[in-house]
């Protein structure tokens, strides 16, 4: 099951779905589809311009299989291949093992007749083009892209050819040479929904996203039940801050009941962000109850973003299934971010602060560079009007590396409240020496008026 790349949430809430930018797999039936099984059959066909000459011994061979191949008794025919002394010399004969071999599974096997054939005949194009479509099955992109060049070179331009090669510079990043090869496999292949899906994924890259949605049209119109491609239009619509159409692709998907856990927790955060708790959490709930379940940091992420949307009801029954589920988190570090955000939901729910802070102060003597801990249970002690303690955790904080900027803001806002306005802007700046913000900028503006004011 793909799991979406989102570019346009917040990346506090959505970073565990970043990685999953992975090239859809080609279809199950890829290797079955009558197009590629023409392209395939066809290879068994002496094409004498460009490929080793037949000598009446070996074509005798090769007739003598015809009818077990017409037969589908593929074993006999290649047991007969394999009895004769001409598939150590014969390029043809090795290269006819190599195709049964490949239609029968046996891809190692397959890949060293072609070799073997390439060795009594380098320029043997089909030789080349099959070998590729071995590697490529095995997901060998390294070894798959050469060969199919190579095919190219010796003038192959059948579409099967250009759409591996194609799928091959996908994988390898090259995103504007692969959209070039599928365009040149639909020359051929115009019904390909492979081809057609590839190329959307290689336009959304390229960030052309309404010629990759219109192509997905398409594809859905003839593939409705096929999941992954509903997922990859709602990628898009992401990127382009469609939420709602993606939410639509994402229910879709769920009601055909081919919706991953990672994705079930995707859906709640849009259902979210667009201010729907109530369909959230039945999402949130089963994402949890899955037999495949979602992995911790996907989980801790969602109860993250619950709490800073400040839905702690759901934030607390949703960390109470995540206990059930994962009752031994063996990552000490997404232990803590549990502890933490359990002890957030105590403290700022209001249901049970001091059990919250108290979590967060064991925290922190565990690992007094918890600088998450030392901001969280500075903020309690500032809203308890304990300047002195919220000041010390905050310093300690703004001595951790990559919490300087935030440890700042919060400095900031402890000085305003205590009528310390030079303090704060001191602290302003320093946190826009670190990372430039308009808003922080206009805040700097209202401290330093109240700074004046109170002079």
């Amino acid at each position: 099951m793909r799991t979406l790349f989102v570019t346009s949430l917040p990346l506090f809430v959505f970073s565990m779905w970043l990685h999953a930018a992975e090239p859809i797999a080609l279809s199950q039936d890829y290797w079955k589809d009558e197009s590629f099984l023409k392209s395939f059959n066809g290879s068994y066909r002496v094409n004498a311009r460009i490929e080793p000459t037949v000598n009446s011994e070996e074509r005798g061979l090769l007739v003598s299989i015809q009818s077990l191949m017409a037969a589908g008794k593929r074993e006999q025919a290649l047991a007969k291949l394999k009895a004769s002394p001409m598939l150590q010399s014969s390029a043809a004969i090795a290269y006819n093992a190599g195709n049964i071999q490949f239609e029968l599974g046996a891809l190692k096997e397959a890949a060293k007749h072609y070799q073997d054939a390439l060795k009594i005949f380098p320029s043997f194009r089909r030789a080349h083009r099959n070998l590729g479509f071995v590697f490529a099955r095995e997901n060998d992109w390294d070894q798959a892209l050469p060969s199919l060049e190579e095919a190219i070179r010796l003038g192959d331009q059948d579409g099967s050819t250009y759409g591996q090669l194609a799928y091959g510079r996908m994988h390898k990043e090259q995103y504007a040479s692969s959209l070039q090869a599928y365009r040149l496999a639909q020359l051929t292949q115009p019904e390909s929904v492979d081809w057609k899906v590839g190329t959307a994924q290689c336009l959304q890259y390229l960030q052309r996203n309404d010629e990759a949605l219109a192509l997905l049209d398409e594809v859905l119109a003839s593939r409705p039940n096929e999941s992954s491609y509903y997922l990859l239009q709602a990628s898009i619509q992401l990127s382009m801050d469609r939420t709602d159409d993606a939410i639509i692709n994402l229910e879709l998907v769920r009601r055909l009941g081919m919706l991953d856990a990672g994705n079930h927790l995707l859906l709640a955060s849009l259902h979210l962000r667009a201010g729907s708790r109530r369909l959230a959490r039945p999402v949130m709930m089963s994402a949890l109850a899955m037999e495949a379940k979602p992995t911790v940091p996907a989980a801790l992420n969602v109860l993250e973003f619950s709490t800073q949307i400040r839905e702690w009801e759901l934030a607390r029954d949703f960390s109470l299934a995540f206990e059930k589920s994962f009752p031994a988190v063996k990552d000490e570090k997404l232990k803590q971010k549990h502890q933490r955000l359990v002890a957030l939901i105590d403290i700022d729910s209001g249901e049970n602060p001091s059990r919250g802070a108290a979590v967060l102060q064991a925290l922190i003597k565990n690992d007094p560079l918890d600088a998450s801990s030392l901001i969280l249970l500075a903020r309690h002690h500032a809203r308890q009007t304990q300047h002195q303690q919220s000041e010390m955790l905050l310093q300690q904080a703004a001595r951790v590396e990559g919490f300087e900027y935030e440890a700042s803001i919060e400095l900031a806002k402890l000085y305003v409240t205590m009528a310390r306005y030079r303090a704060a802007v001191k602290q302003l700046d320093r946190a826009l020496d670190i990372r430039s913000s308009t808003a922080i900028e206009t805040y700097r503006e209202a401290v330093i008026y109240l700074a004046e004011a109170s002079e």
